[in-house]
């Protein structure tokens, strides 16, 4: 996958995919698969917005049988087990758990709720290695679950037990989407900015973007357009005059230095369920939502610190033995993400996916649909959906059917999967004298599969690159030379936070970032200059995602 702006100018493309988020990778995958000529821009980097700030889990839907919402339960169970069979490498099995401390999240009314899922979701296993399989949910009495379960050791309440998935390599799964586009003919440019649609009368006939690395501008022309910007969703439709008004709200996990236990927690405070999830050894919170809508352009710095602040208490108050204090948070995930508001003016997080076809309505324009969400889990689902329409736009011209949830993502390595532990990555055999060390071996194991080799061969050209850059990290830099010629990684920001583990939990050190930025600069030529740049960015991000 290599970037190729002037590409996006060629021709016409039967569809361009504003937003490189899960929702905007997948679209762009699924229509190059189905044979259609594709573009992709993402103003930032693949995976960087609201992608990047979720909880990590692939869940199947227990909640949505609460309120005996089947069919989203369903489509979640579907996904779920859609994912472990497309990418097994980067998802393994995890319990979650509920002390259940009210009367509507009693024993019975939680026997109830799992014994519809046992229905529901009874296939949930079909198909997927017995490593991937997931048990029945369970309601443990008081006894059996302090005496079973470590994180609730001590405890007086009887605990509903289920299973869900972690993703262990959170940007990996998204990135391989991107490559998963790439392989299949589609354009993809990162850092490029769609600033303004371009019209053919009331159609849209594509939109101009700027190239952010040296500041050109190119028309990308194309038959269909896909705004999935996420939060910036009406930033292109505004001046077209067809926002979508889609309410907002801010939403946040925090990840922190204490060390995770072998099972998710969950508990509820003031109507809210929050969970502490294990994560490459460390504890998440959330999830954490504004009680209020907020337009995305006016949310200020101060506004996120006072989020910290309140989501900390909301966990103080609903792990109080946990001991989580600001000390202990590394890095806050956050977003700005769709809302829905209810009848009685309550604001929740949206559960469901819109596409909105806008040439449908008294203001129509031809030729663009906008697509919104907040679903990790049931994206695919969505791109699927918003695929059918972009082809029915097309005239129903011929394509293949969809192949997604059946075609495994690139970077896949069944003997990996096959020897799994039970952190998800591979035992690795013992490396020679000069080769990397059994953790930097099992990290490039876990997150190239049967690729690891090829990641390697620039050692052989430089034997420097098989130096980790970190002593907390098992990152070497060999992934970055790898990242650059061949995952489109352009800025510093792109290996220390998504192509690589080095910033996945906090900031990296000043160590790290200036080995990082070398073999970066080595690779693209930067000069000084550029190089302080590159560091005073990523210090930036962490600044502004720490919990001070």
């Amino acid at each position: 996958m290599t970037r190729d702006v002037a590409r996006l100018s060629v021709g016409t493309y039967d569809l361009l995919v504003i937003g490189g988020g899960i929702y905007g990778l997948i679209i762009a995958a699924d229509a190059a698969m189905r044979g259609l000529s594709v573009a992709l821009v993402e103003r930032d980097d693949f995976g960087s917005g609201n992608s990047f700030n979720h909880l990590r889990t692939i869940h199947g839907g227990l909640r949505y049988l609460q309120h005996l919402d089947l069919a989203r339960a369903r489509e979640s169970i579907a996904e779920r087990r859609t994912l472990a069979q497309i990418a097994p490498h980067f998802v393994r099995p995890l319990p979650f758990v509920l002390p259940l401390t009210s009367l509507l999240r009693g024993p019975w009314v939680m026997r109830a709720g799992f014994l519809v899922d046992a229905i529901v979701a009874r296939h949930r296993n079909a198909g997927l290695p017995t490593s991937h399989h997931l048990p029945a949910g369970r309601v443990l009495d008081a006894n059996d679950a302090s005496r079973q379960i470590p994180e609730v050791r001590g405890g007086r309440h009887p605990a509903a037990v289920w299973y869900d998935y972690v993703v262990t390599e959170a940007d990996r799964l998204t990135l391989a989407w991107a490559l998963l586009a790439a392989e299949h003919g589609a354009t993809l440019v990162n850092h490029a900015t769609a600033t303004t649609l371009l019209l053919d009368g009331r159609r849209v006939a594509g939109a101009q973007v700027v190239d952010s690395t040296d500041g050109r501008t190119w028309d990308v022309a194309a038959r269909v357009t896909v705004n999935a910007t996420g939060a910036d969703i009406d930033r292109l439709l505004a001046p077209v005059r067809l926002p979508t008004a889609t309410p907002m709200i801010r939403a946040m996990n925090l990840v922190t230095s204490l060390d995770a236990g072998a099972s998710a927690v969950g508990a509820t405070t003031g109507g809210r369920a929050l969970f502490l999830v294990p994560w490459r050894g460390r504890a998440l919170c959330g999830t954490w939502e504004s009680s209020r809508t907020v337009q995305p352009e006016a949310v200020m710095p101060a506004d996120w610190e006072a989020d910290v602040s309140g989501f900390l208490q909301a966990i103080t108050a609903a792990f109080p033995r946990a001991g989580v204090t600001r000390q202990h948070v590394t890095l806050v995930h956050r977003g700005v993400v769709p809302a829905r508001v209810d009848s009685q003016g309550r604001v929740t997080l949206e559960g469901r996916q819109r596409l909105h076809d806008h040439a449908v309505g008294s203001t129509s324009l031809a030729g663009l649909i906008s697509v919104a969400g907040t679903k990790y889990t049931t994206a695919r689902a969505t791109a699927e959906a918003a695929v059918n329409l972009v082809i029915a736009k097309l005239g129903g011209r011929a394509a293949s059917p969809c192949r997604t949830s059946t075609e495994s993502l690139p970077t896949m390595s069944r003997h990996a999967v096959g020897r799994a532990g039970t952190d998800g990555r591979t035992a690795p055999t013992a490396p020679g004298r000069r080769g990397p060390a059994p953790d930097v071996l099992a990290e490039l194991v876990a997150v190239f599969g049967s690729e690891h080799l090829a990641v390697l061969s620039a050692c052989a050209e430089r034997p420097d690159l098989a130096h980790r850059l970190s002593d907390t990290a098992p990152v070497i830099g060999a992934q970055i030379v790898w990242a650059v010629r061949h995952e489109m990684a352009v800025t510093l920001a792109d290996v220390i936070l998504r192509r690589t583990s080095l910033g996945a939990l906090g900031h990296p050190g000043t160590t790290a970032l200036s080995r990082a930025a070398a073999v970066m600069a080595s690779e693209l030529q930067w000069d000084s200059a550029r190089v302080a740049r590159e560091i005073a960015g990523v210090e930036g991000f962490y600044k502004s995602r720490s919990a001070r």
